[in-house]
């Protein structure tokens, strides 16, 4: 099963967001998009959302479900 997550981080945060860029390259999550991010650990991306949003950003993540 596949999870996604959206983001979206304050500009402010340009280190940090460099940073969760090169974590989620080296956990072996796919990028769809430039905040959108594709991954097999839903505890992962739980991590990577609570990190977001203590930075003062969003996040959202989602069961991936093809459905046609």
């Amino acid at each position: 099963m596949s999870f996604v997550i959206v983001f979206d981080m304050p500009r402010s945060e340009q280190t940090e967001r460099r940073r969760l860029h090169r974590e989620l390259v080296r956990s072996g999550a796919e990028m769809v998009q430039d905040s959108f991010w594709k991954s097999d650990s839903l505890k992962f991306l739980t991590d990577v959302g609570i990190r977001i949003r203590k930075l003062g950003g969003s996040a959202a993540i989602l069961e991936e479900k093809f459905l046609f």
